[in-house]
């Protein structure tokens, strides 16, 4: 019987460096996507994300929220909810101007007097369908929700935004 070991598959790609700029790997624990059935009392309004005790929930899209650590308890018992930890690779980007990096990337601007803390976009990072969320805690830095499916290849495309940037 093979042995399997689990690997990070992006341990090879994580942390980057480029002039100023750096993307590191984020780890939230667990994630739970919640589709609640009707009003969707309790989460937050689209394009944003609030803290609970436990962690954050972000809008996802329609009818759609994602949950870090355990879901808040003003989610309703009733809401279907799904394990989303293997889905998601979620990587902070940090520097001067993290907005500028990803000007190269996205279609939406994300300068902070437009994208401010506790917002969230679900936009395409190339051609990559992602989540981008300024984090209250840490404002100065974006975060990004990944597939993990095309990671890989979106975190080749922001090296090389981090890269020219700093080139400039």
């Amino acid at each position: 019987m093979a042995d399997f070991i689990a690997t990070d598959p992006l341990a090879a790609l994580l942390p980057t460096t480029r002039g100023a700029h750096q993307l590191a790997g984020a780890q939230p624990g667990r994630i739970t996507a919640l589709a609640p059935i009707g009003p969707a009392k309790g989460l937050p309004a689209p394009g944003r994300a609030q803290t609970h005790a436990g962690g954050i929930v972000l809008w996802a899209g329609h009818g759609l929220w994602l949950a870090t650590g355990t879901p808040p308890q003003a989610v309703p018992q009733t809401a279907p909810q799904t394990d989303e930890t293997d889905a998601w690779v979620i990587v902070r980007l940090s520097g001067p101007a993290p907005d500028a990096v990803l000007a190269r990337l996205v279609p939406i601007d994300l300068r902070a007097l437009n994208f401010r803390p506790g917002h969230v976009a679900r936009t395409l990072l190339g051609h990559v369908a992602v989540l981008i969320h300024r984090p209250e805690a840490a404002p100065e830095a974006l975060e990004i929700w990944l597939p993990r499916s095309m990671a890989a290849h979106a975190l080749i495309d922001l090296a090389s935004a981090m890269r020219g940037l700093a080139a400039r």
